[in-house]
């Protein structure tokens, strides 16, 4: 599974840096890193391993029972089916996840009606991971998102926008599938030689008479 935020999710845009590469031409945009920081659900811990999730919650802990846990509130869809922490999701903090995702698009949404207005910054790492577990369900991601080639518009923007909250999608890149008319044909085995023609070719290259078949 690859990480992605297809809809808006409401992220706090917590720092704008900017980098300026070595070999970077006078005329070149300069690259930005963006620190963020957002809520999601703990379903999503599945992007980052598949044992997550049962390691940091569980359902009705003893973490919970011993804070008196709220119950589910009628009409209200519970957040995750696993909302308690374990014990181990109630001590370990901030955990630090070391991955780094390379190729995907941030939009931020400003909200202004039209795709003409959003931030659209192309061929993003996500980096820096930080996942703290949060009793209820959810976990908080801090991460970093930086780009190579952000513009001086863009730069403009994103300076107003520090530390408030945006809406941001991040799409990750599309991985090409191979049709398969486009796949090399399997290579034709020749047919195996009658045993007969066999022994006929083995006789005429030493100069013996196959002896006939009764």
């Amino acid at each position: 599974m690859t990480f992605e935020l297809l809809t808006k999710t409401k992220t706090k845009l917590q720092d704008v840096v900017v980098l300026s590469q070595k070999n970077r031409q006078p005329d070149d945009n300069p690259g930005a890193k963006l620190s963020v920081e957002m809520s999601l659900s703990n379903d999503m811990l599945a992007f980052f391993d598949g044992s997550l999730k049962s390691f940091l919650f569980t359902k009705n802990g003893a973490v919970a029972s011993a804070k008196g846990s709220q119950a589910p509130l009628d009409g209200i869809p519970p957040v995750s089916d696993t909302p308690n922490l374990t014990p181990i999701g109630a001590k370990v903090g901030a955990l630090h996840w070391e991955q780094e995702m390379t190729g995907y698009e941030l939009v931020i949404d400003l909200g202004l009606g039209g795709k003409r207005s959003n931030i659209e910054i192309a061929d993003c790492t996500l980096s820096d991971w930080r996942l703290i577990p949060k009793e209820g369900g959810s976990f908080l991601a801090r991460f970093n998102i930086e780009s190579e080639d952000v513009s001086e518009a863009y730069f403009g923007k994103l300076a107003k926008l520090k530390s408030r909250e945006i809406e941001i999608t991040l799409r990750p890149p599309e991985v090409g599938q191979v049709d398969i008319e486009d796949k090399p044909a399997p290579v034709a085995r020749k047919p195996a030689r009658d045993a007969h023609a066999a022994g006929d070719a083995f006789a005429e290259a030493h100069g013996r008479k196959r002896p006939a078949i009764q």
